[in-house]
């Protein structure tokens, strides 16, 4: 489902499955995983509300490299995305359409890929 600049694709599994597919996924294509925010922990720590929110923060550096020969200021843009929202025992990985950000045709690329990963791991589920 898209709704405005994000794709929402529901996943029948709990998030901390689906996170950990994704981690699978990214790992098994070669991708490389800079981070994995858990922001229901973080908040939670922080005596805030805990939202079941996780965000993947993962790259490729050869693709990085063709989005910054299109242009430098992409680079606030990457290392790529995808979050993992909790709804119970159900799950929603969220994607963002590259063309919000980036004004260039390699954004559809980006894009591609983002729905590729989000797809192969809820398939796996």
């Amino acid at each position: 489902m898209v709704s405005g600049m994000y794709d929402r694709l529901p996943v029948n599994a709990p998030p901390e499955a689906v996170v950990a597919m994704l981690r699978d996924v990214l790992r098994e294509r070669g991708v490389t995983e800079y981070a994995v925010v858990d922001h229901g922990h973080d908040m939670a720590a922080a005596g805030q509300p805990a939202y079941p929110a996780w965000t993947l923060i993962f790259g490729n550096p050869a693709a990085g490299a063709r989005l910054l020969a299109s242009d430098l200021a992409a680079a606030v843009d990457i290392p790529l995305r995808l979050a993992v929202i909790g709804r119970g025992d159900t799950s929603e990985i969220v994607l963002r359409d590259m063309r919000t950000l980036i004004d260039a045709d390699i954004a559809d690329d980006f894009t591609d890929v983002l729905r590729g990963l989000a797809e192969a791991a809820r398939e796996r589920i």
